[in-house]
């Protein structure tokens, strides 16, 4: 069941990242039209900007083993770079980005430049949308 018009939820998004593998997380398959309002990425200490966090609205429910997952990179309509790295801090970004279109997925996707593993702690907050008429 879809959120009432204009409800805000957010999305999690956890996992583990093999030392220099990738991972892509997908959430639950959204079956209604929604506004992207923030991208939300918390790094350990010691992550040291070696893991790379990218963002995509998918129609498709694959997660690739290797590689990038298909979609739109979030990051990447308006930024120099399409990912987020840090260390030991939070990030969370205003990006207001629409999807119209019912029936589509959240992916966060983790490239791990490290030697050692890291978790991925990511959310990205949506409202929904009144649906617009037929």
């Amino acid at each position: 069941m879809p959120p009432l018009p204009g409800r805000v939820v957010t999305l999690a998004f956890n996992g583990t990242v093999a030392a220099s593998g990738e991972l892509t997380l997908v959430s639950k398959r959204l079956n209604f039209a929604y506004e992207v309002q923030r991208l939300i990425a918390s790094f350990a200490l010691g992550t040291d900007r070696t893991m790379e966090l990218r963002y995509f609205i998918s129609l498709e429910e694959e997660a690739p083993a290797a590689g990038r997952p298909t979609g739109l990179d979030l990051l990447s309509l308006y930024g120099e770079d399409s990912f987020l790295v840090g260390d030991d801090e939070r990030k969370d970004f205003p990006h207001q980005v629409f999807q119209r279109e019912a029936g589509s997925f959240i992916k966060v996707h983790a490239l791990n430049n490290d030697s050692f593993p890291h978790t991925v702690d990511a959310q990205v907050v949506i409202r929904s949308l009144v649906p617009e008429p037929v």
